[in-house]
């Protein structure tokens, strides 16, 4: 990944992050992000409430200096992004008209109803 989208979007997903309390997947992987970046900034930026532009700017030069950091970084932003990709795509509908057929996408576990074969209900 080109190390000014990088740097860009680590600033963005860190940002958003610090705001937020939920919990789950995709604020676990920005929450790790986040605590990524303040031990390597601890000293010298407040990352919390810090303008965009700065942050974004102090990622890129710290990943200039550092390859170990860029691949660190790299691999926290991809995973970030994965899972938020996985959760954009998923859906699950049911239709009920004339017996039950289910449409659920990326399943990793039984769906109440799923494995219905051939039953008549009178």
């Amino acid at each position: 990944m080109e190390l000014s989208v990088l740097a860009l979007q680590a600033a963005t997903i860190v940002l958003w992050v610090s705001d937020k309390v939920a919990g789950g997947a995709l604020e676990k992987a920005g929450a790790n992000l986040l605590d990524f970046l303040e031990k390597r900034f601890q000293d010298k930026l407040q990352i919390k409430g810090s303008e965009p532009k700065l942050l974004e700017a102090a990622i890129l030069s710290e990943a200039e200096c550092d390859k170990k950091f860029h691949e660190d970084l790299e691999r926290l932003v991809t995973q970030y992004q994965q899972i938020q990709k996985t959760q954009s795509t998923s859906y699950v509908s049911q239709r009920n008209q004339s017996g039950v057929n289910l449409n659920v996408d990326k399943n990793s576990g039984t769906v109440i109803g799923q494995n219905i074969e051939k039953q008549f209900f009178r």
